[in-house]
């Protein structure tokens, strides 16, 4: 298959999927909510989301570089069709954690596979082009899930359809999404059985495992602060989808403001993401990710103390803009740092960084918010993103 082509049918499977995970994310934090979930349970949600995958990425991106990505990807996003429906069913919060374990492993085969494809689907100089879309696309489901989530459960509390351990409605969402897994599923076996069809895939798939492979990538100048740069941008992303649904309970917001607030975010991540290409000639990777995090992390630091609806919505937005310019740039800047044979090992390694910030930094948001009030999450994010900045500013991205 031609690479623009390979590239039209990643990013479509993508939508699906990522549709599929914000839908359910989200829903599945006002789930426990309904079974009477503490926020240092949520945490463990999250924790659960990120921990399989810590593990399990780097082996599958070695496979994924040798063996080519298709059976890999179909295979998660089966995973995450029977997590999702499972999400239904639970009756408990270690039901619902084990639920959500398995969504979030599902997801990184799914992932791993996906941003193979990405990254053989042409030359490595249009690598950020190429990572901007895929994250614009990323950003489009995580819009797209959250408002019709939202919708579906406002519809479900207006019927006076929910159930007595489901007072927010989530039902109907974790059907959906299980859903849009299965129309996913199909889809991806249209895609190469090797990521975008490469001469050098293909070689890759007939030479011995390297033992070395992942020391080859880490030892890469300057991946240590990539890795860091990358986990902390998406973990702050994932934090706010955990647990905005308990500061807005908190709050008196209703599931369908919260709902905009995580489109609202999403919603200008994709519109940065789309335009990403432009932004990196003009301004430059290292500038542009350094700005970014700063301005991300004043942005966080105002959301602590309560304010007008308008002003939240607002100071969201913002934070859409400058956390949707982190995950590409870091994609391609890891990307771009490794050999080709070894490019899936690589973006599996910022994976299972992103998904230890995932599971870690979650954990430690719940603690502190516990102690100090839901504005701890912001005041915590803040000073992750201003570490980040640093980080980069250190580094010789160009």
């Amino acid at each position: 298959m031609a690479a623009r082509p390979t590239l039209v049918l990643a990013l479509a499977v993508a939508l699906l999927v990522q549709f599929a995970q914000h839908a359910t994310r989200p829903m599945a934090s006002y789930r426990a909510l309904g079974l009477d979930a503490s926020v240092e349970q949520l945490g463990l949600l999250a924790f659960g989301f990120g921990a399989l995958s810590i593990l399990i990425a780097i082996p599958i991106g070695r496979h994924v570089d040798r063996r080519g990505a298709r059976a890999t990807t179909i295979g998660g996003i089966a995973l995450m069709g029977g997590a999702a429906a499972a999400h239904a069913l639970v009756a408990s919060i270690p039901q619902l954690i084990a639920a959500h374990a398995l969504l979030g492993l599902g997801l990184i085969f799914a992932v791993v596979g996906l941003q193979a494809v990405v990254a053989h689907a042409g030359p490595s100089e249009g690598a950020d082009a190429r990572f901007g879309l895929f994250g614009a696309t990323i950003s489009l489901g995580q819009m797209l899930g959250p408002l019709v989530a939202g919708g579906l459960a406002e519809l479900m509390i207006a019927l006076d359809l929910a159930a007595a351990d489901d007072r927010y409605g989530t039902a109907p969402t974790f059907v959906l999404a299980a859903t849009l897994c299965v129309a996913a599923a199909v889809a991806a076996t249209r895609l190469p059985h090797h990521p975008g069809g490469s001469r050098s895939a293909r070689a890759a798939e007939s030479e011995p495992a390297r033992p070395e492979g992942i020391g080859t990538v880490l030892r890469a100048p300057h991946m240590g602060k990539a890795l860091w740069a990358s986990a902390i941008v998406l973990t702050a992303t994932d934090v706010l989808t955990v647990y905005l649904p308990a500061i807005g309970a908190e709050r008196g917001w209703s599931v369908a403001f919260v709902s905009i607030l995580l489109a609202v975010r999403a919603g200008l991540s994709f519109a940065v993401r789309v335009g990403i290409a432009p932004l990196v000639r003009r301004i430059g990777r290292k500038p542009l990710l350094v700005g970014a995090c700063g301005i991300g992390a004043t942005a966080l630091l105002l959301m602590a103390p309560e304010s007008p609806d308008w002003t939240t919505v607002a100071l969201m937005a913002i934070i859409g803009l400058v956390l949707g310019l982190g995950q590409p740039v870091t994609m391609a800047w890891v990307s771009r740092s490794a050999p080709e044979r070894l490019r899936a090992t690589a973006l599996a390694a910022r994976l299972t960084g992103n998904r230890l910030g995932q599971s870690v930094i979650p954990v430690a948001v719940g603690a502190a918010t516990a102690i100090a009030g839901s504005g701890a999450v912001f005041v915590v994010l803040s000073a992750l993103l201003v570490s980040t900045s640093v980080a980069v500013a250190r580094s010789d991205l160009r």
